[in-house]
């Protein structure tokens, strides 16, 4: 069978090229072409419209030349992106005529996307894509029952599966930890991901002055976004400088190295995660992890083997749940024990023979 993939250029490459390479390796015979935005700086519809149609014909000629059983694309369930799915669809629909089956993976979901009134995506995208897309790959189960509430024509096509974790990534090197000064004593915690507020990012902050022995933690902040003024003006307004390091923007693949260097991860987030790279990538280098009830968090964690629960927009929780880590060694090294044994979930070839079932059922 072969598969032409539709890869987002800037997101989720990783994960994307774990599964090319995991798809061949079983006995696909797949090909990566570029789904998604070039320049994530041009913020106008008719530039992202123009862009979006050029893009699908760059597909069409791709799928001429490689003549593949399945069209799959890398998006996700949401207002915008499921406009660029409908517009790619239709014009592959219309000028490719070769047999041809197109699945979708969504990278989280905005369910409201399903139940929005207006007659662009009540009457003509979600409609189509209904028709149109054979199977969609949700990342938790929660996606799939949700839909289901809504949309019984797209849930009879879903399956539930992961992304790749590939733990031989997550390792550092003696250069990197000089490099971001990870070799101290003190116990290191760290919150990665996107500096907007539905990340967590600010109750992360809020919880630090609360901490019982913070003058013995290093908290690390990895990330940059559009609340990161913000997040750093907090930070003063709290007199966290003797506790904090802002490291900023970092590249995806030295971001994996701050998984072997760290002691725990704090994640309290509040946005519609599908199935979070920072989260497992934490989960497989062992770290005990504090976050809250999302989507693929819940299907694979539990409370305490893995993780301690925190309800969103909680500081105190946050804190507490830090506390509890930061005095309870034996919790934090069984935790520790759990996770790597729970990160085979997510190897190559599991997930990759997963997804092969549900090409091949079409």
């Amino acid at each position: 069978m072969k598969v032409l993939i539709g890869m987002n250029p800037k997101a989720h490459v990783l994960p994307g090229t774990d599964e090319l390479y995991g798809l061949n390796k079983i006995g696909f015979k797949c090909k990566s072409t570029r789904y998604g935005r070039k320049n994530y700086s041009v913020q106008g519809h008719i530039q992202r419209l123009f862009d979006t149609v050029l893009n699908s014909f760059s597909i069409v000629s791709t799928l001429y030349t490689f003549s593949p059983d399945i069209l799959y694309l890398n998006s996700r369930l949401e207002p915008l992106a499921s406009v660029r799915d409908c517009i790619t669809v239709f014009l592959v629909k219309c000028f490719y005529y070769k047999k041809l089956k197109i699945a979708i993976k969504s990278h989280g979901s905005d369910m409201s996307t399903l139940t929005r009134k207006s007659f662009l995506y009540k009457r003509i995208v979600i409609p189509y894509l209904t028709r149109h897309v054979d199977l969609w790959l949700f990342l938790s189960r929660e996606e799939k029952n949700t839909i289901g509430k809504y949309n019984t024509g797209i849930a009879e096509k879903v399956f539930v599966t992961c992304n790749i974790i590939e733990p031989s990534r997550l390792i550092s090197s003696a250069e990197f930890r000089k490099k971001y000064k990870l070799n101290n004593d003190k116990l290191k915690i760290i919150f990665i991901g996107r500096v907007v507020a539905e990340k967590g990012v600010f109750e992360f902050l809020k919880a630090i002055p609360l901490v019982d022995r913070k003058e013995k933690c290093d908290f690390i902040l990895v990330g940059d976004g559009k609340d990161f003024t913000r997040a750093k003006q907090l930070a003063r307004e709290l007199s966290l400088n003797s506790y904090l390091r802002f490291i900023g923007w970092v590249e995806e693949a030295e971001i994996e190295c701050f998984y072997d260097c760290v002691d725990m991860l704090i994640m309290p987030t509040f946005h519609p995660e599908g199935f979070s790279m920072v989260l497992f990538n934490a989960v497989a280098s062992g770290l005990p992890v504090v976050t809250t009830r999302i989507r693929a968090a819940v299907d694979h964690l539990k409370m305490p083997e893995n993780v301690i629960w925190v309800e969103p927009k909680s500081e105190r929780q946050v804190a507490d749940a830090i506390n509890e880590l930061i005095i309870n060694e034996a919790l934090r090294n069984k935790m520790s024990a759990n996770n790597k044994r729970l990160a085979s979930r997510f190897s190559r070839d599991k997930v990759c023979h997963e997804m092969s079932e549900a090409f091949m059922s079409l």
